[in-house]
């Protein structure tokens, strides 16, 4: 193979030209429009010039001189080797050129189609080679995504295909295989699924929550929105009237069609889903809407096609999501973020908006179900699309996961509203303990069951400490290991805050790298209630917030989450119902450190916390003198009779 002919010079064909002749081959672009070649060849040059200024070409007039353009395509068919097509999304107009392809090509020539709605079998038709037709749908610009979809039409051969593959190969293409020719391929099909339900969240939200989410939680380069404006909301719009047309169940929006009648375009037009200054603007999405959509929800319809495709043999998993990857720009594969968030976490949601909306392109695939069924979750089970190293051990009310990359440590005495007992600090250590000690583990996130996350010391086990040695023993001996294991731990830490942290509790997150509460969480440090004291909470606490925490020793007020972040305990408050997808995507981020990076970075500010030890082991004697005393005694009885209903700890 050595001449390659491109018909149709528009925005693909150009670019598809460009990276032909660039891997070497002779390249013929043909258009009706002279008009249009000559601007295909000017954008050709230019793009080359760019890359020769940048040294990563020697020489742009070499490669333009394997170029040529001509607007007789049936003077130039006859010495082709490859064809690729990329004219108008028109059957009419494609049958029209595959007709003159199959008269004038050689017997032995590949003709490709670079169609992205219409059947490559109903292409193929128009010819009398139908096993030598095969789809070969670039993306746009090809000359930055390396990838293709190689599709087969009914009659295509497995030798016109591995011919196609070896062909993408040398031009420096990566490739996924649709096996079957259904409407929208396999990118097609996700992205229709995905963008419609952004577009039919706007009875919710605004354009720049939803792409906030998706750009600063999902890690997509761009928002959906944005990417439709940059598309052409048009081109959208069109795409969906073909695939619906041809059986892909999809609803359209009634706001494209309006958007399409009154010319909001995108970019294009200067209007779309935001509105552009220049064809180069782009739009403004504000970081602070990335917590009022979740991005599972928009996620969670393409996931279900995934499933679909991958349940009928149109694509094997890897290369769904490879195509998600290099074809979108995903951080990783949509199957792999199905596994991550949880497949029973996808279902509810399907189940959720089949029940709002009544359409049934939200019926969960059945693929789902069955791995729903089968306890198929993802990492959170050890397997879903994919296998986890997976581990559980019970730890006195302790339960600790590991979930292939980090470990998920949850307290279990809901009951108690998770107070620190005995088992309970024991358990902790052990748990928090053995996550440091696996090499694959590279986060610990601390959870907790039921309505509480921890309302500090079991005031059941305070009352039984009978003089100043039992109490010694118990923070020397019980509480005082956790302390030192989570205040020199030497990989990252975040906590879920999901509801009341009080007293030892709300200690504990001062400790972690990240605390994630709960718009239903609430801060209390009420020890001075009991006649006793915070050794953490007035040491490290003061340290780290000032005298702002001193209010709050003082008088034992509560904060609610807004107060905790305002002080620093809290950084990032969200809905409660996703707090666990908050920290996955946190986990996903971290990951993106070299370990020894992570490490490095936690020893140091370990080390900051050297300096305040001597204050820290006299608080801790502070309160072990307490312990004896009747003013803590009868502290701890007033406390326990007059306690508010959501206090149980300290």
């Amino acid at each position: 193979m050595k001449n390659v002919l491109v018909v149709g010079a528009g925005t693909m064909g150009h670019g598809i030209a460009e990276v032909c002749a660039l891997a070497g081959y002779n390249v013929t672009i043909v258009d009706i429009n002279e008009n249009i070649l000559a601007n295909a060849v000017a954008r050709i040059t230019w793009s080359l010039k760019k890359l020769e200024e940048k040294k990563k070409i020697k020489s742009a007039d070499e490669v333009l001189q394997r170029i040529e353009t001509s607007q007789n395509l049936e003077e130039v068919a006859s010495k082709a080797d490859f064809v690729i097509e990329a004219v108008i999304e028109k059957t009419e107009v494609k049958h029209e050129v595959f007709k003159t392809l199959d008269e004038k090509c050689k017997e032995e020539c590949i003709l490709s189609t670079n169609t992205s709605t219409i059947p490559i079998t109903d292409i193929a038709k128009a010819t009398k080679r139908e096993d030598k037709v095969v789809g070969l749908h670039f993306f746009n610009p090809p000359t930055l995504i390396r990838l293709v979809e190689i599709i087969k039409g009914e009659k295509t051969s497995d030798e016109t295909v591995n011919a196609t593959k070896k062909f993408a190969e040398s031009i420096g293409m990566d490739y996924v295989m649709v096996e079957k020719d259904v409407p929208g391929f396999l990118i097609n099909r996700i992205n229709i699924r995905v963008f419609v339900e952004a577009i039919r969240l706007l009875e919710n939200f605004k354009p720049e929550e939803i792409d906030s989410a998706i750009r600063y939680r999902a890690g997509l380069p761009m928002g959906i929105f944005e990417v439709v404006d940059f598309t052409g909301v048009d081109t959208v719009y069109n795409v969906l009237k073909e695939v619906n047309k041809r059986g892909f169940n999809v609803e359209m929006p009634p706001i494209l069609e309006k958007m399409v009648e009154e010319n909001a375009l995108g970019m294009k037009t200067g209007k779309g889903f935001y509105t552009y200054k220049s064809f180069y603007d782009r739009a403004k999405i504000p970081k602070k809407y990335a917590y009022n959509v979740n991005p599972l929800q928009i996620l969670a319809p393409g996931i279900n096609e995934a499933a679909w495709l991958l349940r009928n043999g149109i694509a094997t998993k890897e290369d769904i999501d490879k195509a998600t990857v290099k074809g979108m720009a995903y951080p990783k594969g949509i199957l792999r973020f199905a596994d991550s968030y949880g497949i029973g976490k996808v279902v509810d949601i399907l189940k959720s908006r089949k029940s709002k909306t009544k359409l049934e392109e939200y019926v969960p695939d059945p693929l789902l179900e069955e791995m729903q069924k089968e306890g198929k979750l993802g990492k959170k089970s050890g397997e879903g699309f994919y296998k986890y190293n997976f581990e559980r051990i019970d730890f006195g009310p302790v339960r600790y996961e590991k979930r292939h990359d980090y470990a998920l440590i949850t307290m279990r005495r809901p009951e108690k509203l998770n107070a620190l007992n005995e088992e309970m600090w024991v358990g902790l250590n052990q748990a928090f303990k053995r996550a440091e000690d696996d090499e694959d583990v590279r986060v610990a996130i601390l959870a907790a069951e039921g309505r509480a996350f921890c309302a500090g010391d079991d005031i059941a086990v305070m009352g039984s400490w009978k003089d100043l040695k039992d109490g010694t023993d118990f923070f020397e001996k019980i509480a005082l290991p956790l302390v030192n294991t989570l205040a020199y731990y030497e990989k990252p830490l975040i906590s879920l805050v999901n509801g009341n942290a009080f007293g030892g509790g709300m200690e504990l997150n001062l400790f972690f790298d990240v605390v994630i509460a709960s718009e239903k969480a609430t801060f209390s440090v009420p020890e001075g209630l009991i006649g006793a004291m915070p050794p953490i909470a007035s040491s490290f606490g003061y340290m780290l917030f000032g005298r702002k925490i001193a209010r709050y020793l003082l008088t034992g007020e509560i904060m609610d989450a807004e107060e905790a972040k305002e002080l620093g305990v809290v950084d990032l408050i969200v809905p409660h119902e996703m707090l666990e997808e908050v920290a996955i995507e946190f986990v996903d981020k971290i990951s993106l450190l070299a370990p020894l990076s992570a490490r490095a970075i936690k020893r140091s500010i370990n080390a900051v916390r050297d300096s305040i030890k001597t204050s820290m082991d006299i608080a801790a004697r502070e309160i072990e003198l307490l312990i004896p005393t009747k003013d803590f005694a009868e502290g701890m009885r007033a406390f326990v009779s007059k306690r508010r209903p959501e206090w149980s700890g300290r």
